[in-house]
């Protein structure tokens, strides 16, 4: 095989591009690709379907099916092979050089290299190259350094196809099967116990219509991993340019042979006879009596014991040392006043930004009234506990209660620094105060408020006590 026979137009393409590139050498060369692959597979498949429906076990014969896809696959690439090469063989062709593309790696595909996701670009390595062991490795390694992670998405890719195509093949058959089938088989989804469970009921008809969808798809997955292979092999070694120069030196070849025909009558002719009366050695005598050979002179020149700057030989390096050393200190100062200058910058747009300054929390502001209560000090008793013990032996317990309730929270806002919102529930307010005495005074007034049950006098007075005790 030589890269100038090629078939196909050679260029540098991204990895994907490539797959594209082997998709359409399958459209184009097809028919001879389906008539090898199905002279091939077709046996393969009966044989395997047959033997399993008689031995009981079809998902046996679905599985050796799969597991023997390396197989069928050496078919579509010794087609695409040598059709690219401008050579399409014909299916008893093929068949009649079965040892060609059997005996390149064949055990190693099924066995060891079975499970590789990169298989269908990994394939041209053993069959075409006829690489094997370390070798094989090594050449893979080389060709799938930008490549290999492409040719392991196809795989995942033509999987999903695959099982897209079954599923749906399945789900054609239970929409053409007659109801009463249906119903006298129990048919459910074939799906619902997994995968594996899905193989192990499968039947004749699954067999027949997974060996369908190999012969369909396989073909194209073969072509995408060739399509990636022959992509590498131009990248790396030169295809699309060795291409190129031969057909131009195919479409010059007339010009050459003229030109060298030409070139072999100037050869061939005597030289001038004045040529010949020249003494070549009185040549080269003159051509040496030149200037330009066996001429030397000496010459002497002045140069200082500590070299300074390189070419200075003058008095005046001193100045332009200083020169130098006065423009250094000039570029400092320069970079210094310009970050000087940045700096003041920004400090002077934060002073004329102010927007941008976060404002400080407003300082707090007990509210006049909390629970429609007024809070102010100068509303309340001097002594608060003694006004609602008097109140509850007056009998009036709700006013004492709320007497007790007013002081607490003017208390609270005014004394202790518990901010406390008009916002805020009475909840809130007893998480906030943390007093167990509060949460106590809280509770009877939730009672006395709301259910309507006021609290005996012994309990206004304890609560009047209490109020001492924690507002002391």
């Amino acid at each position: 095989m030589q890269p100038a026979d090629i078939a196909v137009t050679l260029r540098r393409r991204t990895p994907w591009e490539a797959t594209d590139l082997g998709l359409a050498m399958m459209q184009r060369w097809w028919r001879p690709v389906y008539a090898a692959y199905a002279l091939v597979l077709g046996p393969v498949a009966a044989l395997l379907v047959f033997a399993g429906w008689h031995a009981g076990a079809v998902w046996v014969a679905i599985l050796v099916l799969w597991w023997l896809e390396p197989l069928y696959d050496r078919v579509v690439l010794h087609v695409l092979s040598r059709a690219v090469f401008g050579d399409t063989p014909g299916a008893r062709a093929v068949l009649r050089s079965a040892r060609e593309w059997l005996a390149t790696g064949l055990l190693s595909a099924l066995t060891l290299d079975r499970f590789d996701l990169a298989r269908s670009f990994n394939l041209p390595v053993a069959q075409l190259e006829g690489q094997r062991g370390r070798a094989a490795r090594a050449r893979r390694a080389v060709l799938g350094r930008r490549a290999r992670g492409t040719a392991v998405w196809l795989t995942v890719v033509w999987v999903h196809f695959e099982a897209a195509l079954l599923w749906s093949a399945g789900a054609l058959g239970d929409l053409l099967l007659p109801a009463r089938l249906e119903r006298a088989q129990g048919a459910e989804d074939p799906f619902a116990g997994g995968l594996f469970e899905a193989v192990r009921l499968a039947s004749v008809e699954d067999a027949l219509v997974y060996a369908a969808v190999i012969l369909v798809l396989e073909p194209f997955y073969v072509a995408a991993g060739f399509g990636l292979y022959l992509n590498r092999r131009t990248l790396l070694e030169g295809w699309d340019i060795e291409v190129a120069l031969r057909r131009i030196a195919e479409r010059h070849a007339a010009a050459a042979l003229v030109l060298m025909f030409f070139a072999f009558v100037c050869i061939g002719l005597p030289g001038p006879a004045f040529s010949q009366e020249k003494n070549p050695k009185k040549e080269i005598a003159e051509v040496l009596k030149a200037p330009e050979f066996g001429h030397f002179r000496e010459t002497m020149r002045w140069q200082a014991r500590e070299p300074g700057v390189p070419g200075d030989t003058g008095p005046d390096w001193r100045l332009r040392g200083f020169g130098y050393a006065l423009a250094r200190a000039a570029e400092v100062l320069f970079w210094a006043l310009a970050v000087a200058a940045v700096a003041y910058a920004l400090w002077w747009a934060r002073r004329l930004l102010p927007r941008f300054q976060t404002p400080g929390p407003e300082p707090y502001r007990p509210p006049p009234a909390l629970f429609g209560m007024e809070l102010a000090p100068e509303t309340l008793p001097p002594d608060v506990a003694a006004a609602a013990a008097a109140l509850a032996r007056e009998g009036r317990l709700r006013e004492a209660l709320s007497l007790l309730y007013r002081g607490a929270l003017s208390e609270l806002v005014h004394r202790r620094g518990i901010q406390l919102l008009a916002s805020h529930t009475e909840g809130e307010a007893v998480r906030l105060a943390g007093m167990p005495y509060f949460a106590a005074l809280v509770d009877a007034w939730r009672r006395c408020a709301y259910a309507k049950r006021e609290p005996s006098a012994e309990e206004i007075e304890k609560l009047a006590q209490g109020y001492k005790e924690a507002f002391a």
